[in-house]
């Protein structure tokens, strides 16, 4: 099976059909008259390639959404004043009313990712070329997008609608309740497991940008130790880290060559799963660069200075972190140009299994291995890791050497919410803290002190447009009094 790169002009036309389907206001409501799901559409094996890339295309849609996310509401950037809504919400100032509150890429990602799997079996009927291979692998890569997507939603907004059926006709129920995140969180895993007995693993190998930029079986069992982690059943995700390790696929990348994960990205030795981008291509830019970088939105905090040494390999010399966006190579000083906005957005890659494992022997009271792990990452970067005794330190630690080694990856509000809500929020003043600290004056910080203290708050309201279309959805109760 020829493997359909992402960036490849072929997923326009199916990008296209993606957007046609949105002919609805309802964020479930794809309109069922178009060629993507009739069945005059899924005859060969190029309508699911086709589809695939379109899948991945819709994700990619969401992708500035989740870095923005992943960074808002957190302690080691801020942003600029063109980020006006965005910028109330980072200062708890959040209001379902605001249009910037929503899920609609990542369940438009979600549905085609459902209509691929629900009509790639008419099409393995139909064309024997399309073999039972190539159908596991398009069902593998469909539930990692659908399972990355739940991820999102319910780190997010908690609990949300579980929709696990395209919709495909005008029977179809658009309208469903939310479902708690213990459940969600439950068929993630279901579908992960499944889909990393179904996937590729090595065959693409040799092309990186096909084996790091698409889902294959390491990329699902990276996902699957991230939500171990998020759910607590931390020695699953310490299994799941090994699983990757054991395989001798992934190491980091060197000292010399710790920025080729940025520039050319797509590392063959640390890369697992990163949104692809190709500036040679129309409308392949990463927004990042136009949206943030170029227009000097990003900045760093209080909290970034004070755990950052000045000779740490990540503060990119004297640059900042954001020059593994902006520079060509880590010394010479030259910055990207404008047809050069192709740094990828990076999910997953091996300094990620390292911490998580490290995050998970942790809680599992395994501390010298734990800091073993973080030496690795530490050294790498040409700082020193001293050994750590204390569990509790050693979990700041932890979240300390996540924030440098992911700074601007989008990572950090989802690490800060993992360990403030582990055992029922037993260090729900982590949150409290980081939120308080960023207070103007005493005035703000009394108003914030009212809100900090109840754990919904830390989770998106429900998009009002939402409510109003779907009865069914009741508002998360911190956005109802």
């Amino acid at each position: 099976m020829k493997r359909y790169c992402i960036f490849k002009l072929i997923c326009f036309a199916f990008i296209l059909l993606s957007l046609l389907m949105s002919s609805c206001k309802d964020w479930l409501t794809l309109a069922p008259e178009n060629d993507l799901i009739k069945e005059k559409f899924w005859t060969k094996r190029e309508d699911v390639e086709g589809a695939l890339a379109a899948t991945y295309s819709a994700f990619r849609a969401g992708s500035v959404e989740s870095f923005i996310w992943g960074e808002l509401r957190a302690d080691m950037v801020t942003f600029g004043t063109q980020f006006g809504n965005y910028n109330k919400i980072a200062g708890s100032d959040i209001s379902p009313a605001n249009s910037l509150i929503t899920w609609a890429s990542y369940y438009n990602a979600i549905n085609l990712a459902n209509t691929l799997m629900h009509y790639d079996n008419e099409v393995f009927l139909k064309d024997k070329t399309f073999t039972k291979k190539m159908k596991d692998g398009v069902d593998a890569e469909a539930l990692f997008i659908r399972s990355l997507s739940y991820f999102y939603l319910v780190r997010l907004w908690k609990d949300v609608p579980l929709v696990l059926e395209p919709s495909i006709s005008d029977t179809t129920n658009l309208f469903l309740p939310k479902s708690s995140e213990k459940l969600v969180l439950a068929q993630i895993i279901k579908d992960l497991l499944v889909a990393k007995n179904l996937a590729y693993t090595t065959e693409f190998k040799n092309d990186p940008e096909y084996f790091v930029g698409s889902a294959n079986k390491y990329s699902i069992m990276a996902l699957l130790a991230d939500v171990y982690l998020w759910d607590e059943q931390y020695q699953k995700c310490s299994d799941y880290c090994d699983s990757i390790t054991n395989s001798g696929l992934f190491a980091l990348e060197s000292t010399e060559t710790w920025f080729n994960i940025y520039n050319p990205g797509n590392s063959p030795v640390e890369g697992i799963f990163e949104i692809q981008y190709d500036d040679n291509l129309d409308a392949q830019e990463n927004p990042i660069y136009d949206r943030m970088l170029f227009q000097n939105q990003l900045s760093f905090s209080k909290k970034f200075v004070t755990i950052m040494a000045k000779q740490d390999l990540r503060m990119c010399g004297i640059n900042t972190p954001g020059w593994k966006y902006l520079g060509v190579n880590l010394n010479s000083g030259v910055r990207r140009n404008s047809s050069q906005r192709d740094g990828h957005f990076i999910y997953y890659r091996y300094a990620d299994i390292i911490l998580m494992k490290a995050e998970a022997l942790t809680e599992l009271n395994q501390l010298v291995e734990a800091n073993a792990l973080l030496r690795q990452t530490a050294e790498r970067a040409g700082i020193t890791h001293t050994d750590i005794g204390v569990k509790e330190d050693l979990r700041n630690a932890v979240l300390d050497e996540r924030a440098r080694e992911f700074i601007i990856e989008g990572k950090r509000w989802f690490d800060l919410l993992r360990a403030a809500k582990r055992n029922h929020f037993e260090k729900k003043q982590i949150i409290i803290d980081m939120i308080l600290a960023g207070a103007v004056n005493i005035q703000q910080q009394q108003i914030l002190k009212t809100k900090v203290f109840d754990t919904l708050s830390y989770y998106l309201p429900i998009p009002e447009q939402d409510i109003l279309y779907n009865q069914n959805l009741k508002q998360n109760p911190f956005y109802d009094r």
